[in-house]
C-alpha cells in the first residue's frame, strides 16, 4: 500500500468513528493476535482497553495499524522493528510539520 493509498483510506474513514477489534482486523487484514501484540509493543492504543472484547479504535488508529501491517508484509520487519519504525516516521512528520511553521514565520 502506497502513502496516497493511505490518504485515500484517512478520508473515507469518518474521524469520529470508533472500530471495534474485529473491524480492524478486517480493514488490516491481520489476525486478532497481530492485533494484540501491537497493542503489547505500544505500536497502538486503544481508546478503551478493559479486555480484548470491548476494545474500540479510532481513525488514526486504523491507519497506524494499516501502515505497521505493511511494513511488517513489504519489510518483512517484526513487530519490534515495526514499533521502532513508526516512532521514527512520527518523529520525521513532527519534524516537517515544524519546518512547515518556521517556513511561514519568514519574510
Amino acid at each position: 500500500m502506497s502513502k496516497s493509498e493511505i490518504v485515500v483510506i484517512e478520508s473515507t474513514l469518518s474521524e469520529h468513528r470508533l472500530f471495534t477489534l474485529e473491524e480492524v482486523c478486517e480493514r488490516c487484514g491481520s489476525h486478532t493476535d497481530i492485533i494484540i501484540e501491537m497493542i503489547e509493543y505500544g505500536i497502538v492504543e486503544p481508546i478503551e482497553r478493559p479486555s480484548p472484547a470491548i476494545w474500540h479504535f479510532n481513525t488514526q488508529a486504523v491507519v497506524r495499524l494499516q501502515r505497521a501491517q505493511r511494513l511488517m508484509d513489504e519489510l518483512e520487519l517484526n513487530l519490534s522493528g515495526v514499533a521502532l519504525s513508526l516512532e521514527l516516521l512520527d518523529k520525521i512528520d513532527d519534524l516537517q510539520n515544524h519546518i512547515a511553521v518556521l517556513k511561514s514565520q519568514l519574510p
